[in-house]
């Protein structure tokens, strides 16, 4: 009787061991929950031709899982390869969709992008999320006026930006795709004469390209009346702008490259200041080197208002705020004073370089505000670049942009001279 007492005692302890030993080799599983992702192709640009690559499928598209810190979770070269449902341990995330051709310049290569606003998973929940991926390069297309081809024995369009270029020959009918960096336009056309042969060059350009758009680029030159223009126009919203042409190309060039400042936040509807008194918008230092702001140029709408008159220093990452008047904020950094009034409604600003006429410098950085292009209405309180799109590309979008909700001055919201948020507290 004592052996088999001591017999059922050593099972116990064998079982006991073993439970624990299973304890350690497997420790509790962290909450998770599953997630189904879809991706929709949203096409809007308004093709003339009707010549957009039809042949993308969004089934090979590149899919990457964030946690909302910005922290790659998960990745998958092609989102056929993606299982129906994915495990997430609980938490916060965002997931980024793009097709796999990012190219600076090609014939015929749209590039398409989407993100997600950050969702949560919890526990044991099925969470399914669909991405919407649009245009995110641009189309240039060049035509040439039947003037043009008869007076011209030849003609020949580079379009680049600084990271590459297309050459679109006479009959070249390809779209050409560009990334979102000003664009140059230099065309060469070729003439016989009595001793030979002679060419015209003319020139242009798009400072701040768009995505999502079509720019049809118009050739028109004649030998006889000594007449040549380059016009270009936008085929969604049939707005023309006259490119500024000469025969020796003299780019302008400026110390601050295209995005090394942004416009980070704009307050143009102040409620408890008149807009004369309240308005103001701000810069960040997208380098980690200082940056003078002197001869600093302000466009509306294109057109040339003021420029820096004072060599003023911004530090590596910080922010400067230029206002209206002194009393715009606690403490602006710089006033421009009347020569600019921030539009209400819809309005392009822009920095750049002066150049020879502060109308003429190179590009650094351009919002172009407007309710109708995704940009938050603001009424008493400023717009603000979400601190995870500090980009000069992202800033272009009005959904990288959100009101301000701190209170500043007098009780407007902004947060003038400091880090804004990431757009989703």
């Amino acid at each position: 009787m004592k052996k088999l007492f001591l017999f059922f005692i050593a099972i116990f302890m064998v079982f006991m061991f073993s439970c624990k030993k299973e304890n350690i080799d497997n420790p509790a599983k962290k909450d998770t929950g599953k997630l189904s992702v879809s991706i929709g192709l949203s096409i809007e640009i308004n093709d003339v031709e009707n010549t957009l690559k039809s042949t993308l499928a969004t089934e090979n598209f590149k899919v990457i899982i964030y946690s909302e810190s910005g922290e790659e979770i998960l990745m998958f070269d092609r989102a056929v390869d993606m299982p129906s449902e994915i495990e997430l341990e609980t938490g916060s995330y965002y997931v980024v969709a793009h097709s796999d051709n990012m190219l600076p310049a090609a014939f015929e290569n749209p590039y398409y992008y989407g993100a997600s606003e950050i969702f949560t998973i919890d526990k044991n929940q099925n969470k399914t999320i669909t991405i919407h991926c649009e245009l995110a390069n641009c189309k240039l297309t060049i035509v040439y006026s039947q003037n043009t081809l008869d007076s011209f024995t030849d003609c020949i369009a580079v379009v680049g930006t600084v990271n590459g270029s297309l050459t679109f020959s006479r009959d070249e009918v390809r779209a050409g795709y560009f990334e979102l960096e000003p664009i140059a336009i230099t065309i060469t056309l070729y003439y016989a004469t009595a001793g030979g042969s002679n060419t015209k060059v003319l020139t242009g350009n798009i400072q701040a390209p768009m995505p999502k758009k079509h720019y049809e680029v118009h050739v028109d030159a004649s030998i006889t009346d000594g007449q040549m223009a380059i016009e270009i126009s936008q085929d969604e919203t049939t707005e023309i702008e006259i490119i500024t042409i000469s025969e020796e190309p003299q780019p302008v060039e400026g110390d601050i490259a295209y995005g090394e400042l942004l416009i980070t936040e704009i307050m143009y509807d102040p409620a408890l200041m008149s807009d004369t008194y309240g308005e103001w918008f701000e810069i960040y230092n997208n380098t980690d080197e200082n940056i003078n702001l002197e001869n600093l140029a302000i466009l509306r709408d294109g057109v040339f208002v003021h420029s820096v008159s004072e060599a003023l220093v911004i530090n590596p990452h910080a922010y400067f705020v230029l206002a209206r008047t002194d009393t715009a904020t606690a403490a602006p950094d710089y006033v421009y004073g009347s020569s600019l009034s921030l539009l209400n409604t819809v309005c392009e600003l822009t920095i750049s370089n002066f150049g020879t006429n502060g109308s003429d410098g190179a590009v650094i950085a351009t919002v172009p505000y407007d309710e109708g292009n995704n940009f938050p209405g603001a009424v008493g309180a400023s717009i603000q670049l979400s601190s995870l799109h500090y980009n000069v590309t992202d800033a272009l979008s009005g959904t990288s942009w959100c009101l301000s909700t701190a209170v500043y001055g007098k009780g407007d919201l902004g947060t003038p001279g400091t880090a804004n948020t990431d757009c989703t507290e």
